[in-house]
């Protein structure tokens, strides 16, 4: 019963571990994609094609495009956050169609 518990001890103390490894390589993985995502918009305003900047990374064109992408996103919530409230536009409601009659 002893060894039992010393081993439920032993693989809950590396469980823990790895987590806080984890949570390291996700910070990182944070960085690196916001430093990517930088990049791409200077490469993009620089005139580069996705292809060059794809092949320069080692990752698919596909996966390059949705970063770029991404960082365009973000930079006009960015932007449209800093205009004054008054000249936001809210959602756009449409009135609902008028009710035909049932004949």
């Amino acid at each position: 019963m002893e060894v039992l518990e010393t081993e439920r001890a032993a693989v809950l103390a590396r469980l823990a571990e790895e987590r806080a490894a984890a949570e390291r390589a996700a910070e990182e993985q944070r960085r690196w994609r916001a430093d990517v995502q930088a990049l791409l918009e200077r490469g993009r305003a620089a005139g580069l094609s996705v292809a060059e900047m794809a092949e320069a990374l080692g990752i698919s064109r596909q996966w390059t495009n949705h970063l770029a992408k991404h960082a365009v996103q973000k930079e006009v919530k960015k932007r449209a956050a800093s205009f004054p409230a008054s000249f936001r536009m809210g959602p756009i409601e449409f009135d609902p169609p008028p009710e035909t009659p049932q004949a």
